[in-house]
């Protein structure tokens, strides 16, 4: 006995922007090509972003003088213009309910402790 077969969804590809038939609801890729270089790219975004922000965070006074924050935030519209110009606009970054719900402490950080913050 088998049961009904799963219905498919139309997806776009979040990397090459296909169109593709997706499974699962949360299916962002047609192909584990797309979903690698996504990932990779995102990676090795995040070393450079990683360091800054830790330096703006734990190297306060160093940070401030260098103007960490400041390129923080350039490397971002550098991204987002790549972005447009290679991508088709196409965002290269995961959605923010995706990332909170794959991360719980994230969530429990900042909704749930502020909740109890405000009770």
């Amino acid at each position: 006995m088998t049961g009904p077969l799963p219905r498919t969804l139309n997806r776009v590809c979040a990397e090459c922007g296909a169109p593709h038939k997706a499974a699962r609801p949360t299916a962002e890729f047609c192909s584990a090509t797309c979903r690698k270089a996504f990932n990779n790219r995102r990676a090795l975004r995040g070393a450079e972003l990683y360091d800054l922000f830790m330096a703006h965070r734990f190297e306060r006074q160093a940070a401030q003088e260098a103007r960490v924050l400041h390129a923080m935030n350039r490397l971002a519209s550098n991204w987002r213009e790549e972005d447009k110009a290679q991508r088709a606009g196409r965002k290269s970054w995961r959605r923010l309910a995706a990332v909170m719900l794959d991360r719980a402490y994230l969530y429990t950080i900042t909704v749930v402790g502020r909740a109890r913050r405000s009770a």
